[in-house]
C-alpha cells in the first residue's frame, strides 16, 4: 500500500449530484448518473496513478468484448456506516477509492494472473467488505508518504510490516492492514515473486555489461518507478521501492514523491 494523493477539486458531476441528492446512494448515482461514474472513475485512476489502492496491481480496463475492467470503487468508510455516523459516506469524494475486484472477477483481462477461484485467495475490498474495521487499518489517503511501511520476502513475495522504517504508532495498523485486507493472499504473493525476480535478472544483466551495482539500481529506479506517459506506475511500486532501496529513496526525493 503506497499513499494516494486524491485531487482537492472533486468531479464537477460528483458535487453537482450530492448538492441535488444529499441523501441518495452510490447505487443510484452510478446507475442513473453514469458520465458522473465515469469522471469519478477516470479521477480516481488518474490520482492513484493506475494502481489499486490497496495492494497495487496496475488497474487494468477491458479491452475484449468478453472482458470487465480490473476495476471498481470502494468505499474506504462502509456505506452502512452512513446513517449511524450522520454522514453520507456513498457520495463523499474523499472515501472513494479505485481498487481492483481482488481476485473474485473470472472475466478481466489477465484472468489467469488476477482470478481464483479459491477464496483464501481474494484480498483488498472483498474479505473487507462492509465490516466496521476501518478505524483499525490504514488509510491509503492518511499513510506518509516520505517513507515505505513494508518490506518483502524475496523468495516468496510475502509483504510485512518495515520495523526498521514503519512509525512505532504505525505498525499495528499496518499488520492488521496485511491480515485484513489479505495482502498476502497466495495470487498476490505468485505476482509479487514474478516482479522481484525480474528485478534480479535485469540487475544481473546490468551489473555484467561492467556496471556497478549502484548503477544498475538507479537505472532501475528511473524504468521503474516513475510514472509512463500516462501518469502510470507500474505494479507493486512500494515493494519495487524496497527492492532498490538508497537509489529509490534518491530518486523519489528528487521527484518530491514525499509532498
Amino acid at each position: 500500500m503506497k499513499r494516494v494523493h486524491k485531487s482537492a477539486k472533486e468531479p464537477e458531476l460528483l458535487c453537482k449530484y450530492r448538492n441535488l441528492y444529499p441523501a441518495e446512494t452510490w447505487e443510484h448515482f452510478r446507475r442513473h448518473w453514469r458520465k458522473g461514474y465515469r469522471q469519478v472513475k477516470e479521477a480516481t485512476i488518474k490520482d492513484q496513478h493506475g494502481l489499486c489502492a490497496y495492494c497495487e496491481i496496475s488497474i487494468k480496463l477491458a479491452e475484449e468484448e468478453n472482458e470487465v475492467d480490473d476495476f471498481r470503487v470502494e468505499h474506504f468508510f462502509p456505506k452502512s456506516a452512513t446513517k449511524k455516523d450522520n454522514h453520507n459516506y456513498h457520495l463523499d469524494w474523499h472515501n472513494l477509492l479505485g481498487v481492483c475486484h481482488g481476485g473474485s472477477q473470472p472475466y478481466v483481462p489477465d484472468a489467469q494472473w488476477r482470478f481464483s477461484a479459491q477464496k483464501k485467495d481474494r484480498s483488498c475490498d472483498v474479505p473487507k467488505g462492509s465490516k466496521e474495521i476501518t478505524r483499525n487499518i490504514l488509510n491509503p489517503l492518511k499513510i506518509p508518504a516520505y517513507i515505505r511501511l513494508f518490506r518483502y520476502a524475496e523468495h516468496t513475495g510475502r509483504i510485512i510490516v518495515d520495523e526498521t522504517v514503519c512509525p512505532p504508532g504505525l505498525q499495528k495498523k499496518a499488520r492488521i492492514t496485511i491480515k485484513e485486507l489479505n495482502l498476502n493472499a497466495p495470487r498476490l504473493m505468485r505476482m509479487r515473486k514474478a516482479v522481484i525476480q525480474r528485478l534480479n535478472e535485469e540487475i544481473t544483466d546490468i551489473i555484467q555489461t561492467g556496471t556497478t551495482i549502484e548503477e544498475a539500481a538507479s537505472f532501475l529506479a528511473e524504468s521503474f518507478l516513475l510514472p509512463d506517459d500516462e501518469g502510470r506506475y507500474v505494479s507493486f511500486f512500494t515493494m519495487i521501492r524496497w527492492y532498490l532501496g538508497t537509489a529509490a529513496e534518491q530518486l523519489l526525493s528528487e521527484h518530491n514523491y514525499n509532498i
